[in-house]
């Protein structure tokens, strides 16, 4: 039957491309090739196999490839091909398939399950409804099937597939299953163990005896790595001998009918051994003291077997990360029973170094191959560097198209050329938001909620450019915004750009002047001024120079703006260095009712309802060593940034801004506890400080109060929204964080302690650290404001926004006062109760 379809094939082809007597498209390049009757197959799903062969020129052994692969798919049940001309002199071919699709599957039923519900097993299969169905699918079901009944404690599990005709070109999938007796862990004992109580063994075990929280499921692969972790947890404190011999497990069955298993581990755990050293031979190229200088553990001290190891990583990452990766290193073990030492003599033999002779990506079907070998610090012709395979994967991963980056080295087609294979795995760089959510702004008389819609794009067709249409409106804000962001402004530097045009509208308040005595508010009264609601500027200050909001006006701001950016990034050993600048040009009008307002602040009061031109550089360099920006376990990150507001005489702000950033992160501790997912903790440090300084030729900043610093209560001082008010000339922002992730990469709990202030100006966060407290007269309070608390965090980048618990505290006269929260309040006791925050979990970079 085999053989009479390839003969009726092979007829069908020549028949098909015998449309001219010369084969005019033998030799001719392929332009495209493209599918008719595709259905239910994405072409997506077949563009890996027919790039390859898009360029190359036609001939029958390329057809006959081409052919069976997209046969070995088992997507078709037939491909008619035809050859037609891509242009009139028939220079290119554009082969076409005319296919019919194998059935597709209508239903997908599960027969034999007892104890795992259909919805939980159609969470484990991949094939879906209106799929084509192959063997190749089924066969990976049947086997995913099994795995999550092993791991609910069914061992003896027997589970296969069957296709069935249901008519119409459809198919039902049937998994007929059974079970098997479920075999639950009743208890844990040992024997043989006299240095480590069996209490301390048990707790090395990932399997857990059946309790309130934990139905105990026996699992084969688990205990098998039970067996290695007791061994490990010995080999770690000097018993190097030490190994699990055998596991006798008793099963018995209750009186409810479950199967109870005991299960005993026989240990034989060795004498202890104390570390000797590592010695080295056939070494030329590093000398012995170089290598030894790898080397952490100390002669004399209780051999630990993962530092020895991590010892013996370190001695060949020497050789790895200067491009000797084709050198036979052979550590030779030597243990003295007598003496109870444990030895290594590694024995070298060296190679030149490894040069690279191709970098192949694999796994792109969108990105270009040009993107993602601009990411990565190496070419052809280099030498090998791991340092530099390590950088070019964190790049990638921080460009946000792939869930998966892994390198590969293989042997190249002569001694010291080796190939770099790049494997990676794409996803969905496009993101499309509608909905409520925060307007962004600050204010906290302002009404929170806007609706927000967004589409972007981080890689469009594959370039790595970035292009985003943004809108939200609220009560207080609407803004439009549209932003182009190319990844390379020239196709041979790493040059990356960015563009943005913006309009923006905001209902503000500020602080009036409209009673007596009036004030200019500038050099020549700005140490008496005094806004509306205060009798003097001392009771002003003690305010913390937040008016009573009866004596606010409000006013419109217009701002229409265009933003041009670039920066360049070198890496080095210390990490990413980045260098960036880049200038907004636009104009601002702010309009209130003059009749009834005079503003106290000056620059508001000068520029009513007149368009002002306000043009803007910057420039920033930063150093990032860590491993993902939006979302870091390890690494750190320092920046500072400078920028000079105010080009031209008629602009109404003159002032430079400075923002100092430093970051730091470290995991933990990282403890699997299924194999896709380890509970695992990061803790992160930040300080910021930010300056406001006069340009020169002005004897202080010009600058309207709106843009002052200020402790917001969203992304400084969490829940702290009460000091919105208060502006000032310099910023002290500071968090620590502990991270936990709870579905890694999307969601997240942080425990969070934040300490923010503002000061008047510079020189004041350096020399007054205590203010007059108003609502406590004659008491002193620290100019720091703290909260504390926790809550949870979206980890992806297209929903960076938190959800947190904070309670709030200040120092008072040297002691802390506890300041009452919205939520939770008791009113027996007044300083309970805690806030709710939501706020932006936006990224530095």
């Amino acid at each position: 039957m085999r053989r009479i379809f390839f003969i009726a094939l092979t007829f069908t082809t020549i028949l098909t491309f015998a449309q001219d007597n010369d084969e005019w498209y033998h030799g001719r390049p392929i332009r495209n090739i493209v599918f008719e009757g595709l259905n239910h197959v994405r072409v997506s799903e077949i563009e890996g196999i027919i790039e390859p062969f898009i360029g190359r020129g036609f001939t029958d052994e390329i057809y006959w490839d081409l052919l069976g692969r997209l046969y070995a798919l088992e997507y078709f049940d037939m491909i008619i091909p035809t050859a037609s001309r891509a242009d009139p002199a028939g220079n290119e071919v554009i082969i076409r398939f005319r296919v019919t699709e194998r059935p597709v599957v209508s239903r997908i039923n599960f027969i034999g399950n007892t104890d795992l519900r259909r919805n939980e097993l159609l969470d484990v299969v991949s094939i879906r409804v209106n799929d084509v169905a192959t063997q190749i699918k089924l066969r990976l079901d049947e086997i995913a099937i099994v795995n999550r009944y092993i791991e609910k404690g069914f061992p003896d599990v027997q589970v296969r597939s069957e296709m069935q005709d249901a008519g119409n070109s459809t198919l039902i999938i049937n998994f007929h299953i059974e079970e098997g007796e479920k075999i639950a862990i009743e208890e844990f004992r040992f024997e043989g163990n006299t240095i480590f109580s069996s209490r301390t063994l048990q707790r090395q075990l990932s399997l857990r005896t059946r309790g309130i929280f934990n139905d105990g499921a026996f699992q084969e692969a688990r205990l098998i790595a039970d067996r290695q972790a007791l061994a490990q947890y010995y080999h770690e404190r000097g018993y190097i001998d030490a190994v699990v011999v055998d596991d006798i497990r008793e099963i018995r069955r209750d009186d409810r009918g479950n199967n109870l298993m005991t299960i005993t581990f026989r240990i034989y755990e060795g004498r202890l051994y104390n570390f000797g050293g590592i010695t080295f031979e056939g070494n030329r190229i590093f000398s012995t003291e170089q290598l030894s200088g790898r080397v952490q553990s100390r002669v004399g001290e209780v051999a630990n077997s993962r530092r020895i190891q991590a010892d013996l990583e370190r001695v060949r990452a020497l050789y790895f990360e200067n491009g000797y990766i084709f050198n036979f290193i052979e550590p030779q073990v030597s243990q003295d029973e007598e003496t109870g030492v444990f030895s290594i003599h590694i024995f070298i033999i060296e190679r030149g170094r490894a040069h690279i002779e191709n970098i192949i990506i694999l796994g792109n079907t969108k990105t270009r191959d040009h993107v993602i070998l601009d990411e990565i610090p190496l070419e052809p012709g280099d030498i090998f560097s791991q340092t530099k395979v390590i950088d070019g994967m964190r790049n990638l991963m921080n460009t946000m198209f792939f869930s998966s980056v892994i390198p590969e080295p293989v042997p190249g087609s002569v001694d010291h050329l080796m190939d770099l294979i790049i494997n990676v795995e794409e996803q969905s760089t496009m993101d499309l938001e509608f909905g409520l959510a925060f307007s962004g702004t600050a204010d906290p008389d302002a009404f929170p909620v806007s609706v927000h819609a967004r589409w972007n794009d981080r890689n469009i067709r594959g370039t790595g450019n970035r292009i985003g249409i943004g809108v939200s409106a609220s009560p207080e804000v609407q803004y439009m915004s549209v932003e182009y962001a190319p990844r390379r402004l020239v196709p041979w530097m790493a040059l990356s750009g960015s563009f943005d045009f913006t309009i923006q509208h905001a209902r503000r308040l500020a602080a009036t002047n409209n009673r007596y005595p009036w004030f200019y508010n500038d050099d020549r009264d700005k140490d008496i001024a005094f806004p509306d609601g205060f009798g003097s500027y001392e009771e002003y200050i003690r305010a913390g120079r937040i008016p009573p909001s009866e004596y606010l006006m409000p006013y419109n701001q217009w701002q229409v703006s265009m933003g041009l950016a670039t920066g360049y990034r070198w890496n080095t050993f210390l990490g990413s260095l980045g260098l960036r600048g880049g200038t907004r040009i636009g104009m601002i009008n702010n309009f209130f009712n003059d009749d009834l307002y005079r503003p106290f602040d000056p620059v508001l009061r000068d520029t009513n309802n007149i368009w002002t031109p306000a043009i803007s550089f910057w420039s920033s360099i930063s150093l990032d060593q860590r491993d993902i920006y939006w979302d870091p376990t390890r690494g750190y990150f320092g920046s500072q940034r400078i920028g000079y507001y105010g080009l031209l005489q008629r602009e109404e702000e003159h002032y430079i801004r400075t923002d100092t950033t430093l970051q730091w992160f470290t995991t933990l501790w990282d403890l699997p506890v299924t194999e896709n997912w380890s509970f695992r903790a990061v803790f992160g440090v930040h300080s910021g400080v930010s300056f406001i300084f006069p340009k020169p030729g002005y004897n202080q900043p010009r600058i309207e109060a709106a843009n002052q610093l200020a402790v917001d209560g969203m992304f400084t001082g969490r829940g702290w929204n009460s000091e919105f008010y208060r502006k000032g000339l310099a910023l002290w922002d500071n968090w620590a964080e502990v991270r936990i992730p709870l579905v890694p990469g999307i969601l997240a709990w942080d425990f969070f302690i934040d300490a923010a202030g503002i000061k008047d100006t510079p020189k004041e966060l350096f020399t007054t650290f205590w203010d007059n407290d108003n609502s406590n007269p004659g008491y002193d309070t620290f100019f720091m404001r703290f909260s504390v608390g926790g809550g949870i965090r979206f980890s992806i980048p297209q929903f960076p926004i938190r959800f947190s618990m904070a309670k709030r505290f200040k120092i008072t006269d040297g002691s802390l006062e506890w300041v009452p929260g919205a939520i939770g309040r008791n009113p027996d006791r007044p300083s309970s109760g805690m806030d709710l925050v939501i706020s932006f979990n936006m990224p530095i970079y």
